[in-house]
């Protein structure tokens, strides 16, 4: 490239003065580094024209405090997507060999949660890796993955043009090369590193304050160390904004009792800010609390620790506090704090964040929708609208109704953000959003939005309720530093300080609200509140909408609610399902809590308003789900997106997000749905569902269960459905779950317990029974289990027939008793009235949740916990029946009627399988009675080909390779036999083969 080798030549021929020290680092931005990016693709002086928040590369202007450089030189992007961080030197550096900037640069990088930044002086060029924490002391080389001088451009320019360039970045190469790193060890995500930094903080204060404040009860302590926590974080961010002195925090836990000082220096900031984070709290200033709390979690937020505040995106800072409300603080006996995992959080298996291009989806189609900005043409009515004016968007209200660490709430508040920003920047309105302090000038051409513009969107516009104090704070301490984002500049002005007649912050107490967004006052309405002490009234924390949120429930209701409403299973919810029942229309008894957020949902939301939410997809087809499917079609669904074949979540759960208008859908509308796969990663979500979404009609939605397929598929199924009987229609055929014991660890034996047993009592044997769990379960065969279960039912007299037995339950007698039945003797199994079926001579068993579509023959009598289910049949031959179950054509009919979890396991609950359609026998009919006959003798061959492939004791590598090679040429002629049965034609059998 001439442009290079001229630049490099010039750099050469100058470099003995460039290296003297008298050649300043603007310089080598201007002359050097601004010309190699721009060949790499760079548009680095905005030549385009886009708004500051949009440019590609952003340069930095660095305030310099104490000697300390605030920010990196230049960050590139892509829309408002950080890439990577350049930090540029003056040539005198020795960039190979000076610790300090090494550390300078990754401390950025990984602050920010990028995975690679950049040091160079144009003379040498370092890439690290910034996934890394960074240490003071590390080498220069540490974390280093690629380094070369300016005499070595050339011959690496097709790595750096291939790894960083913008065309690289469009065409997916960066993202290739920076996930290389991804499993490296030694790396670890910033949110990880803070989230551990900020949990140990919470358990020294927590401790502290237990211990050295006798009177403090369980919620004074939860608040104290979150207020605690909230206003030190906040201080210490405002430092890096400008609008606090660097330092404040670390000069004062210089002093002794520095509580004392902290104390007033909050109070200092409530006059300051006024935002209601400061409001003075009698006790709270009184607490007594070690200074060696103060000085290891102030020392924790300075040089030389691995973060730098300035560069840490809010959206991380949110990811931190989700996981941190997870847990709670406990006293115990003794008055001792024990931090621990709140039971729902227990229960889930931890804490899930929503991804943030889910947040921006979901914003985007309903703030998106209510400012008139051209979203994806769903046929909603606003989509094309002309976009609204500043003075009408202050008057649109915007709810997460659990809004937990606030990240729904601080995505639609920079989605307004940048709305605003774009409006009055355009030509015809900048002169006019100067003159009435809208915004301010940052550069040539470059503009932001004053803090008192900031203040009235937040204000105006954003609203959220949640029934944990603690997310309440954490939402608004989310939204406060939203807001303080890219003060440095303003704060530079006499526009920020002087003159000002408002706090710098606003008071979000009316905005952002703690209570039960699904439990009313009425609650208590005919109950005895003697019953109720103050610590269940608070976690009921009753909340009245039209209270609270009076101004906007009287206008109608908000204009769009959002969120992720929490999951929470109806065996939780058993205080409230009285209330449920008689406030609900969507209540069922087995609905999760999430069914109830969206009828909330929908009834706080005005008419025209819209709801979006990412939640179970489980309601689309449970039993449960039936009320709210009714519900919600009376209302406009403008999309559905279902996650069931791609994690959004660590969780099980299969997730979607429904979109809803709350308007009647007319006869011909048609809802957008896209079943989302793995393609997504590169797609895009917008662009997968452009490719690929689906358009149904609304008015094809049944009650019974939704199903958004093509026609062709649904015209298979209806054929599927014609001259047959579902399962549960047969007579003689039943279904039955495994047995719930009450206790597994008592009553489920492994093959030494049971040989134990039968030693000293060889009657034992008569209720010991083999068992087998959902993983023995394989596709047609069982793979033999070393379980066991005691059968001790109501029956049978254990101490005095089987002695042994009740010798060795014994030493689970005070568990067993904690969880027996008032009056029930505790030896005995949990009461089932189906025992016999379990020994029936045949039968099919499965497992609840499998990765196949997998059911298994069993006439070993086997018995099966509550994860299994069993089928018996007194009319239809098993065989048969397990040919028809077990083929492709009824795994095709499940995907209507089924639930997968996340990464595509089947559910396969005793309710679906009973609708799966059966095609009966005429055995006056030889053709049909052939085809029985068949089938029964291929499952049969189908039995003895797959034993032979799982016992491979004694087989060469080539009998077992044709064992299974007869096992797939049986499955194909099982599946061509069911196809048969059913009349498929070959055009028909392609698309259920997905040919």
């Amino acid at each position: 490239m001439k442009e290079l080798k001229a630049l490099v030549q010039q750099f050469h021929r100058n470099i003995d003065e460039y290296k003297s020290g008298g050649y300043d680092e603007e310089n080598t931005k201007i002359d050097y580094i601004d010309r190699f990016f721009a060949f790499l693709g760079w548009d680095v002086n905005n030549n385009q024209g886009y708004s500051e928040d949009y440019r590609e590369v952003v340069r930095e202007d660095k305030v310099i405090i104490k000697g300390r450089p605030k920010s990196p030189d230049y960050s590139f992007r892509i829309g408002k997507e950080r890439l990577f961080f350049v930090e540029a030197k003056k040539p005198s550096v020795n960039i190979y060999d000076d610790i300090k900037p090494a550390f300078q640069v990754r401390r950025y990088g990984y602050s920010a949660g990028l995975p690679i930044s950049i040091l160079t002086d144009f003379e040498e060029f370092a890439i690290y890796d910034t996934t890394i924490p960074p240490k003071e002391n590390d080498k220069a080389s540490t974390a280093r993955i690629f380094y070369c001088k300016y005499d070595e451009y050339e011959n690496n320019w097709d790595f750096l043009f291939n790894t960083i360039s913008k065309d690289a970045v469009l065409k997916g190469k960066f993202k290739q090369f920076t996930k290389k790193g991804k499993k490296k060890k030694g790396t670890q995500s910033v949110d990880k590193e803070l989230l551990k930094m900020i949990e140990n903080w919470r358990e020294m204060l927590a401790k502290n304050i237990a211990l050295r404040n006798m009177n403090i009860d369980i919620y004074q302590l939860n608040e104290a160390v979150q207020k605690i926590i909230d206003r030190i974080i906040f201080l210490r961010m405002a430092e890096d904004r400008n609008t606090e002195r660097y330092a404040t925090l670390a000069e004062i836990i210089k002093n002794d009792t520095i509580y004392h000082h902290l104390a007033r220096y909050f109070n200092s900031a409530n006059k300051k800010y006024n935002s209601g984070l400061f409001k003075p709290i009698q006790w709270l200033d009184n607490l007594s609390i070690d200074d060696k709390v103060f000085k290891t979690i102030i020392a924790d937020l300075y040089y030389p620790n691995p973060y730098e505040f300035s560069v840490i995106p809010i959206e991380i800072l949110g990811h931190i506090y989700e996981q941190f409300l997870g847990k709670t603080i406990r006293l115990t006996k003794g008055h001792r704090a024990v931090i621990e995992e709140k039971p729902e959080v227990r229960k889930a298996g931890g804490v899930y964040y929503t991804p943030k291009y889910i947040v921006d989806y979901i914003v985007q189609n309903t703030v998106g929708r209510k400012l008139g900005v051209r979203t994806q043409d769903s046929g909603d009515s606003t989509s094309a609208s002309r976009p609204l004016p500043p003075a009408s968007v202050a008057k649109l209200k915007i709810l997460d109704p659990a809004c937990g660490s606030g990240s729904f709430l601080v995505g639609a508040y920079k989605y307004l953000l940048e709305y605003h920003l774009k409006y009055w920047t355009q030509s015809r309105n900048k002169k006019k959003g100067l003159k009435e302090g809208h915004l301010y000038l940052i550069g040539k051409d470059s503009y932001r939005l004053t803090t008192k513009t900031k203040r009235s969107i937040l204000l105006n516009n954003i609203y959220g309720v949640d029934i944990d104090t603690q997310a309440v704070e954490v939402t608004k301490l989310s939204l406060l530093l939203t807001m303080m984002e890219g003060e440095i500049a303003e704060a530079g002005t006499e526009l920020f300080f002087k003159g000002r007649k408002e706090a710098l912050l606003p008071d979000l107490s009316a905005n952002i609200k703690c209570g039960n967004s699904l439990i009313a006052s009425d609650f208590y309405t005919g109950k005895d509140l003697e019953l109720f002490d103050s610590g269940e009234m608070k976690n009921i924390n009753a909340f009245d909408w039209d209270v609270e949120f009076k101004e906007i429930m009287d206008e109608g209701g908000f204009d769009a609610v959002i969120g992720n409403p929490p999951y929470v299973e109806h065996k939780k919810l058993r205080n409230f399902s009285n209330y449920f029942a008689t406030k609900y229309l969507s209540y069922a008894g087995t609905a999760d809590l999430y069914i109830y957020f969206i009828e909330k949902g929908i009834k706080v939301l005005k008419k025209r308003g819209y709801m979006s939410f990412v939640i179970s997809n489980k309601f689309m087809k449970t039993e449960y789900g039936k009320k709210i499917r009714t519900f919600l079609n009376d209302k406009t669904i403008l999309e559905v997106i279902d996650f069931t074949k791609y994690h959004i979540f660590d969780a099980l759960v299969s997730s979607c997000i429904l979109l809803v208008e709350n308007i009647q859908p007319t006869d011909k509308h048609y809802i957008r749905f896209s079943d989302i796969d793995k393609k997504i990663k590169s797609y895009g979500l917008t662009n997968f569902i452009n490719k690929y979404g689906l358009k149904v009609k609304q008015s094809s939605l049944k009650p019974n269960y939704w199903i958004f397929k093509d026609q062709n598929l649904l015209n298979i199924k209806e054929k599927m459905e014609t001259n047959t009987i579902k399962i549960n229609e047969i007579d003689g055929i039943n279904i039955y779950r495994g047995i719930t014991t009450g206790f597994n660890p008592a009553f489920i034996i492994n093959d030494d317990i049971k040989k134990m047993i039968i030693s000293k009592d060889n009657d034992s044997n008569l209720i010991i029974h083999p068992l087998i769990q959902g993983r023995n379960i394989k596709r047609w065969v069982i793979n033999k289990s070393n379980n066991y279960i005691i059968n001790t039912n109501y029956d049978l007299n254990i101490p005095a027939d089987y002695p042994i037995i009740f010798q060795y339950l014994q030493k689970y007698a005070e568990k067993l008793k904690i969880r027996s039945d008032q009056g029930r003797n505790w030896w005995n199994l949990r009461a089932c009235k189906y025992y016999h079926e379990f020994e029936r001579e045949e039968k099919i068993v499965w497992g609840l949740t499998s990765d196949r579509w997998a059911f298994a023959y069993d006439n070993e009598k086997y018995y099966l916990p509550s994860n299994g289910y069993l089928l018996t049949s007194k009319t239809f031959n098993i065989k048969y029946l397990l040919g028809v179950i077990n083929s492709n054509l009824m795994k095709f009919y499940f995907s209507f009627i089924g639930i997968m979890t996340a990464g595509g396991a089947y559910t396969l609950k005793h309710g679906t399988i009973k609708q799966l359609p059966i095609k009966t026998i005429d055995f006056s009919n030889k053709a049909e009675k052939a085809q029985h006959d068949k089938m029964v003798t291929l499952v049969e061959q189908m039995q003895e080909a797959q034993k032979a492939v799982h016992d491979t004791a004694g087989k060469s590598e080539s009998e077992i390779k044709f064992a299974k090679q007869r096992c797939d040429l049986l499955d194909k002629q099982i599946d061509a036999l069911v196809y048969e049965l059913y009349d498929l034609t070959e055009e028909e059998i392609k698309i259920v083969e997905g040919k």
